[in-house]
């Protein structure tokens, strides 16, 4: 079994302190909580310690976090903003639809079904894409009426009361 140092000082060589006394006492009865340093054969000094107000090792979560942060390359951020500006100028430059025509198709058929009556249950292939370009154009005008009015009350970010602001002043939607 291999010998311990204990990180002690000591007052007088002669004086022993009770730490020491109960440090080597114990050593026999098992693993204690001093600290201690575990030398390997292949030159890996590694250094467990203990910390009273913690109470737990310290040694090779220490070790990770002390290596270089250089070794690792950070991930270039944009400042907030930019992307968003990037976003708008390539989706304003685009002239095909944004929603998706599966999800916009299944959509109109179950309003369909719940709406019309059982005998109407069929749509062209233009009407579809017609019904999709006029919801596109009316849901881009209901934003950007919207963001006047949040620009209007000194704000940038879209709230509810935007919309329903927009809404009553177009004559859009639901009478109020």
């Amino acid at each position: 079994m291999a010998r311990t140092k204990h990180f002690v000082t000591r007052k007088g060589s002669g004086n022993r302190t009770d730490f020491d006394a109960n440090a080597s006492s114990s050593q026999a009865a098992g693993p204690t909580k001093t600290p201690t340093t575990r030398g390997t054969e292949g030159g890996d000094n590694t250094q467990q310690t203990t910390s009273p107000a913690t109470g737990g090792r310290r040694g090779p979560r220490r070790a990770r976090q002390a290596m270089p942060r250089g070794s690792q390359k950070k991930p270039y951020r944009y400042r907030p903003g930019t992307v968003a500006l990037r976003e708008i100028r390539h989706f304003q430059k685009q002239t095909n639809l944004l929603i998706p025509a599966a999800s916009f198709i299944r959509q109109v058929r179950s309003i369909t079904h719940a709406l019309a009556p059982p005998q109407i249950n069929r749509w062209t292939a233009e009407a579809l894409v017609a019904l999709q370009e006029a919801a596109e154009d009316y849901l881009v005008g209901l934003f950007s009426d919207s963001m006047l009015c949040a620009i209007h009350a000194r704000r940038v970010t879209l709230m509810r009361k935007d919309f329903e602001l927009a809404r009553r002043l177009g004559g859009k939607g639901r009478p109020w």
